[in-house]
């Protein structure tokens, strides 16, 4: 696991970013060494799945995070607790909002495929954060993210099912089936603590 740097001054910064403990990161020059990953969980923890669009629960990405490790083979683990991590700094915003602000730009397609972009390089630094391996085989790199693109789908049918409410949006968005174990949303602190755990699982020690 990459040891974190000393904080430095956001003056440099192209785009600076406050984070919980006070430290600032430039999310266009995000280095592994400057990943905190408290910081990240903090995030996780309080920031909302589906836009908050969950009634009378918090359902949270950290919980989200926690889902993907459970449901992943063994060698896919430590790849799919971190997959949304980016979330931490992007703060999930919801897609139909992300078409709606590219829609009113003469570049939709090339907007989208920006934010992509943006999402799959803090990935690639969270990752390297983690000490796991660069894939030097373009297909072996290719046929994770599938695995992990097909099994985030399926904890979001999940997800879906146990605590949203029925909606005729939701015969737009093309899920598979959901898996058989009934979701229980966590509180903060549970969600915390579960994301934490999981993270010392794959080698990371997550408190300040």
């Amino acid at each position: 696991m990459t040891k974190h740097a000393n904080p430095v001054s956001a003056r440099c910064m192209t785009n600076p970013m406050l984070m919980a403990s006070g430290r600032a990161v430039d999310l266009a020059n995000l280095a592994p060494a400057e990943i905190f990953w408290p910081d990240l969980v903090e995030a996780l923890v309080k920031i909302p799945r589906f836009n908050g669009a969950t009634p009378h629960v918090h359902y949270s990405a950290a919980q989200h995070c926690c889902l993907m490790y459970d449901r992943a083979l063994d060698a896919h683990k430590a790849h799919a607790l971190l997959s949304d991590f980016h979330v931490a700094f992007s703060c999930e915003p919801a897609w139909p909002f992300l078409a709606f602000a590219a829609a009113k730009t003469d570049f939709a397609d090339a907007f989208m495929d920006a934010i992509r972009e943006a999402k799959g390089e803090l990935t690639d630094a969270i990752y390297a954060a983690a000490g796991l391996p660069v894939d030097d085989d373009d297909e072996v790199a290719m046929a994770r993210l599938k695995y992990l693109q097909i099994l985030d789908k399926s904890v979001t049918a999940t997800e879906v099912r146990d605590l949203l409410k029925a909606s005729a949006v939701m015969e737009t968005w093309h899920l598979p089936n959901p898996f058989k174990e009934v979701i229980k949303p966590w509180g903060l602190d549970e969600a915390r603590t579960q994301l934490e755990l999981r993270l010392t699982f794959i080698g990371i020690r997550a408190r300040g």
